[in-house]
């Protein structure tokens, strides 16, 4: 996934999310408690939470190239230069637009892009090239907006890292150099991209609901390179501010270029933000440098900053952002630095890359504010979210470097996280328990330990085994696998491969209503938008009368653009079962087809207010415990000052 090699070019705008919020609440999936109110809009924890007829609907939205990067290093931002410059990034057309899903309610760190079309044209959507981006879901998500997200409600970022398949070249591609380099230069008819999402609104303010922003990076794709994250070396954040972790400049991606005497370095995903449309308001040295001696601090309260002389250190230079406030959304955060003398990149080849600032509170002295990881070791799993019915097998691709090479004959250490317990939520909530995670420990067979290969390689064969509603109402389980290369840092920790395990079930080939009916209004509870507007899911009168339109969106494959996107969420033999009761609407066993069977009635549920509140209060707990408190957000400009 080469999207910093050139010719790279670099596209900024918005994006339009707006997921479904019904489904992100563990209680509204049971049935029996399920009440109307749930649906509509709400602060919190109540009703539907803030956008409940959500349609999971992702799309492109002011997008524009803004710069090109080419192979002599050298970069173009103006029109005159390239037709590609300035030309319109949008979707698919004449067809439905992309979606954004989460995994699992209790998986809803890690949002996937699915049948997202990605096409760059003229405004007179003369077609220059166009992809489809391979479903991917989002990682590294780290603080980004200076403000907190006070305006716009989610101060975080994130990435999607993919390729662009199905590529298809417009007949403009010809009059664009940049293009042509670009397409004599990737392999296998694939391209690279790099996403970054930030700044998006939940708050109904501003004219920006659902959306936010989005930087991204087109690249060259090579043969053999991972899917879903870049195989590159990373800085990790380590400073503290007032005391408190700050992950700023975290997670950033950087390519060293032996041959080219090349650094680039991509801070799109981890440079700090005034706000959520990227502006940048602090104006203090950053530089670039390489350690001249292993540096394994890890910062912490008792001791939040580590220093250096420069003496340490070889200056490689000085980050320039500081001239133009809108830096960021023009270059994407992605800077190279050319020409470097040989004593560089010499030293590059074994040494750590650092950021630094120079202390104000102690003259000659410098503040490391990221590092790249003890020895240079970096190692990621490929295809890290899994879907599995009970019986399948999937094997998924590790790979592991050492200063940006391909690590052999590495032991990768996997372990699946301990089970969560079930919390009592108490009795005023529509459920008495929030079910854990992680259980039953036998419903997957994995391998502890692998081995990677000369190309610093290794395959994780995970096998989901039958389970039986751990969760009740909830179908199948979430588990957690960490994993760890030998050597461990600190500073970054484990990383992790998630897994949706569905419930065991056997396909029913003459089903009546009854044996789908508790699967068909939970759909209908959790996605208003489709029985409000499209067809009522929970009415099998409304089913058979648009029976044919479901059943072609229930057949078609999960990565074709037209499949009912709710039932990512189901097992294959439900699915069938589904589809089985369609083309064959039976309503009941005794009366076959002479009459509607009489439709289920929702037990009138308790009041939720408080008991939801508090089982907010649990999430947020649970993922402070997990992830680590959220840092404060500073109130000065110089986000580093008194280093």
């Amino acid at each position: 996934m080469s999207y910093l090699h050139a010719p790279r070019l670099v596209f900024t705008g918005d994006f339009l999310s707006d997921v479904s919020t019904v489904n992100n609440d563990t209680a509204h999936y049971n049935n029996a408690t399920f009440k109307p109110n749930f649906q509509e809009p709400g602060k919190g924890a109540t009703n539907g939470w803030w956008n409940p007829e959500g349609g999971a609907v992702f799309d492109f939205q002011n997008c524009a190239v803004r710069q090109i990067f080419l192979p002599d290093g050298t970069t173009q931002s103006d029109s005159s230069q390239d037709i590609i410059i300035g030309q319109l990034v949008v979707g698919a057309e004449g067809r439905p637009t992309g979606k954004m899903v989460d995994l699992d309610p209790d998986a809803q760190m890690v949002s996937a892009l699915w049948c997202v079309q990605l096409r760059i044209s003229t405004a007179q959507n003369e077609l220059l090239f166009k992809g489809d981006i391979k479903a991917t879901c989002f990682r590294d998500i780290q603080l980004r907006q200076l403000d907190g997200g006070k305006s716009n409600g989610q101060p975080l970022g994130a990435t999607w890292t993919s390729t662009l398949t199905n590529v298809e070249w417009g007949e403009l591609a010809d009059t664009s150099p940049f293009l042509k380099q670009l397409k004599t230069t990737t392999q296998g008819d694939k391209l690279s991209i790099n996403l970054n999402p930030f700044g998006y609104y939940y708050a109904h303010n501003d004219g920006r609901f659902s959306l936010g922003r989005i930087i991204g990076s087109i690249g060259p794709y090579f043969e053999g390179e991972p899917t879903t994250f870049a195989p590159y070396r990373r800085l990790y954040g380590i400073n503290y501010n007032s005391g408190i972790r700050s992950t700023y400049l975290n997670n950033t991606n950087f390519l060293v270029e032996t041959d080219n005497k090349r650094l680039s370095i991509d801070f799109g995903a981890s440079f700090p933000v005034a706000n959520s449309i990227g502006a940048i308001n602090f104006n203090q040295t950053l530089i670039l440098a390489v350690s001249k001696i292993p540096l394994t601090y890890v910062a912490s309260k008792a001791s939040p900053v580590f220093y250096i002389t420069p003496d340490d250190f070889t200056e490689i230079g000085p980050l320039n952002y500081q001239s133009d406030p809108n830096w960021l959304n023009q270059t994407g955060g992605i800077v190279s630095f050319n020409n470097l003398s040989s004593e560089i990149i010499t030293a590059l080849g074994n040494h750590q890359l650092l950021v630094l600032t120079p202390s104000a509170a102690n003259p000659g002295q410098y503040a490391i504010i990221a590092r790249e990881s003890i020895d240079g070791l970096f190692v990621r799993a490929d295809d890290f979210v899994q879907r599995l019915d009970c019986g399948d097998s999937v094997e998924v691709d590790f790979y592991a470097y050492q200063w940006g090479k391909p690590l052999a004959s590495n032991v990768i250490t996997i372990t699946l996280e301990a089970p969560t317990p079930d919390t009592p939520i108490g009795p005023q909530s529509p459920i008495s328990e929030l079910y854990g995670n992680n259980y039953p420990v036998d419903g997957i067979t994995f391998q502890s330990q692998i081995s990677t290969c000369e190309k610093g390689t290794a395959k994780m064969l995970l096998t989901g085994n039958a389970i039986h509603s751990p969760r009740h109402y909830i179908d199948g389980q979430i588990y957690t696998f960490d994993y760890q290369i030998s050597t461990i840092d600190p500073a970054f920790g484990t990383e992790s491969v998630v897994v949706h395990l569905r419930d065991y079930f056997e396909v029913i080939e003459k089903p009546v209503w009854s044996d789908i009916s508790s699967m068909m209004i939970q759909y209908s509870n959790l996605y208003p938008i489709m029985s409000k507007y499209v067809v009522n899911l929970s009415d099998p009168e409304d089913l058979i009368l648009k029976k044919n339109i479901l059943i072609f969106a229930f057949s078609r494959v999960m990565e074709d653009t037209m499949h009912m996107p709710v039932t990512r969420d189901l097992s294959a033999p439900k699915r069938q079962t589904i589809l089985n009761w369609l083309k064959d609407p039976v309503l009941t066993r005794a009366s076959s087809r002479k009459g509607i069977a009489e439709k289920p009635k929702s037990e009138n549920p308790v009041a939720v207010g408080t008991a939801l509140s508090e089982k907010q209060m649990q999430y947020k707990e649970a993922v402070k415990a997990k992830n680590g408190s959220f840092p404060g957000f500073p109130k000065t400009d110089n986000l580093f000052e008194n280093l």
